[in-house]
């Protein structure tokens, strides 16, 4: 083979190398080997990175498509319905944002009030789901999303308000007991404005607070002010004092109700998509069924974490 033609020859291979490399990149007509976008495909063209359901990575947390919740049994912020399911503004809201995220199916665990931090950090569940307050103190043993709604604080009173309470400062300067759920802002607010020991009533549960109020065995029940008109309303002989927000050493105490997680990668998944909810106006419609205003939801947005005390990763 002379020279001219030994090139020839190589140049052709040289052509067919390219021209197989390209096959291969590209696939075939069917769609073996392909894929759309710079995710990883496998051999049917499936985009292995970017899941169809849209869950990102919580699929990937909760294969099974389970997220467990820790509820108080508390109307009407998270609370087994007549079905047994769980339902209240917090419930809600977590199975649209989660419904977002990939996950069908929300089981949740009862426990009173003040043991649901307790219950995350002990795995008992995902995450908490009450509609609990943030504050600083709860923020050192887990981490918060962005509050979903802020309210302001009531009690209920006999008929009339008899010993005349408007806030906590008040009670103090009366004789009367006031019932609060252990572990609750309210009963920081109580120790902190100065109302003796034996005139607060520490309660595990919404109706043992006001099954205690009905028998006489306290005179005011504080608790936020959605839930106590919610209490109330259908509670003959009884009523609701004007809502207020509650100041502590000369500041006032904002109170805005979150989601609680031990996972901060779960927390931050779920707080993004609840700020997508906030900016397209979905969590009103959710959530007015169970008492709350236009007003709550809108504040609510105006307030980040990190300015209630948590300086958690989980909005990083």
């Amino acid at each position: 083979m002379n020279a001219n033609k030994r090139g020839m020859t190589l140049r052709l291979l040289s052509i067919l190398a390219v021209l197989a490399l390209v096959v291969a990149a590209c696939g075939t007509e069917d769609g073996e080997g392909g894929g759309d976008g710079d995710g990883t495909t496998t051999g049917d063209g499936t985009d292995t990175t970017a899941p169809a359901d849209g869950g990102g990575d919580l699929t990937e947390m909760f294969p099974d498509g389970v997220v467990r919740i820790g509820i108080a049994n508390e109307v009407p912020y998270g609370f087994e319905g007549e079905d047994g399911e769980p339902t209240g503004e917090a419930p809600e809201v977590a199975k649209a944002i989660l419904g977002e995220l990939g996950i069908e199916t929300l089981e949740a665990t009862v426990v009173d009030f003040g043991a649901l931090i307790p219950g995350l950090q002990a795995g008992q569940y995902d995450m908490v789901a009450a509609g609990m307050f943030i504050t600083s103190d709860r923020a050192e043993d887990t981490a918060f999303s962005n509050p979903d709604y802020c309210g302001t604080t009531a009690f209920a009173v006999a008929e009339g308000n008899p010993h005349g309470l408007t806030d906590f400062v008040s009670v103090a300067e009366s004789e009367a007991v006031l019932g609060v759920l252990g572990g609750a802002v309210e009963e920081g607010y109580a120790v902190d404005s100065g109302i003796p020991d034996d005139q607060i009533s520490r309660l595990g549960d919404t109706p043992s607070l006001f099954d205690a109020l009905t028998a006489g065995r306290v005179d005011a029940v504080a608790l936020t002010e959605v839930t106590v008109l919610t209490q109330v309303e259908n509670l003959e002989g009884f009523e609701a004092t004007e809502g207020f927000v509650p100041v502590i050493e000369g500041e006032e105490q904002l109170g805005c109700g979150a989601f609680a997680f031990s996972d901060t990668e779960f927390c931050t998944i779920f707080n993004e998509m609840l700020g997508q909810f906030q900016e397209e106006g979905r969590i009103l419609p959710i959530v007015e069924e169970f008492g709350f205003s236009e007003a709550a939801v809108e504040r609510a947005k105006e307030v980040t974490v990190e300015q209630l005390g948590d300086e958690s990763a989980c909005t990083q």
